[in-house]
């Protein structure tokens, strides 16, 4: 179970309130911050979400199968690149049950001071990756129908995994994971993700929606234009709000106010030879913008990923605890 402060600052913020301080969600993905809190340079899962409660982090935003289980898929997909084949396929029972028992396993561990979120692969950016962008671009042209069937498999897996995490009440958020835009603007035509993706998606996410559990887009790009479309198929927030591509979180702030959750903003990637203070500054100048009247989960664009430095990311969740506090 959660800390009962953890568990009631996520859910002020999910119902545009604020509490103590601004709800943090993130993902660590940097050996050095590892090392620094668990004193071990190959840590385990246990050992790393030691980061997780020394940093603060609320809500840690994606899901990462355990080594051991995600063996037998890598090498069936190191197979099917050997021979050259571009197939996606439909989600198993076994497999879903796997996953989602991993999923309730690792959720155990991030208790009781992070709450371990839900992240999957959406419908759309999987099927591009599957044939390359080019290739699908091309097929969307001459083999509109074989795109179709693709999305579909996709968006039936995205359905299994919503059900099965709605019927066992497993959290309050679930993020879903598909790339719809780059730092120009969409990657597609308004017009082919509203009759080709919207849709899907929209079915996809009825059982999360049916039981109020708060969907997120994670996409990186500029997708303003979209944003009213992803509210009417059902997406609560969105994540990482990409400044780098021109999303500005205040605007977006100002118009959705309290109809949509936004999660990340922060660009450390964009002041990797940054100080104290300039980190200090951008954080500020995020909680300023975005974080009034709830609705705000701090959080980086890029993920702590690991180019950043390790004073970089202590200096940003030093800032974010001593800038949100009420």
């Amino acid at each position: 179970m959660l800390d009962e402060k953890v568990a009631q600052r996520i859910s002020l913020a999910l119902n545009f309130k604020q509490s103590d301080r601004i709800p943090i969600c993130e993902f660590i993905d940097n050996p050095k911050v590892f090392e620094y809190f668990c004193h071990d340079s190959n840590p385990s899962i246990e050992d790393k979400v030691k980061a997780y409660h020394q940093l603060g982090i609320d809500i840690c935003w994606r899901f990462e199968r355990r080594q051991s289980l995600r063996y037998q898929g890598i090498l069936e997909k190191l197979q099917r690149f050997a021979l050259r084949q571009k197939k996606i396929n439909a989600l198993s029972p076994f497999e879903l049950s796997e996953e989602i028992d991993d999923f309730k396993q690792q959720q155990k561990l991030f208790y009781p001071f992070t709450c371990l979120a839900m992240s999957v692969e959406g419908c759309l950016s999987i099927a591009y990756k599957t044939f390359g962008f080019e290739a699908f671009c091309k097929k969307m042209y001459v083999d509109l129908l074989e795109i179709e069937k693709l999305i579909d498999i996709c968006a039936d897996n995205l359905y299994q995994r919503a059900l099965r995490f709605a019927d066992e009440e497993l959290g309050q958020l679930f993020f879903i994971k598909d790339h719809i835009a780059y730092d120009k603007g969409l990657l597609f035509s308004k017009n082919f993700l509203l009759r080709h993706w919207i849709p899907k998606i929209k079915q996809a996410i009825a059982p999360l929606k049916e039981k109020n559990i708060k969907v997120i887009l994670h996409s990186r790009g500029n997708f303003t234009q979209v944003i009213d479309d992803l509210q009417q198929a059902g997406f609560d927030g969105i994540h990482p709000i990409d400044s780098q591509s021109g999303m500005n979180i205040g605007l977006i702030k100002k118009q959705y106010a309290k109809n949509l959750l936004l999660f990340g903003n922060v660009d450390l990637k964009a002041s990797q030879s940054s100080g104290p203070d300039q980190i200090n500054a951008l954080t500020r100048e995020c909680i300023k913008k975005a974080s009034y009247d709830g609705g705000h989960f701090i959080g980086t664009v890029h993920g702590i990923n690991r180019d950043l430095k390790l004073q970089q990311v202590l200096s940003f969740f030093s800032a974010v605890r001593d800038l949100s506090a009420i």
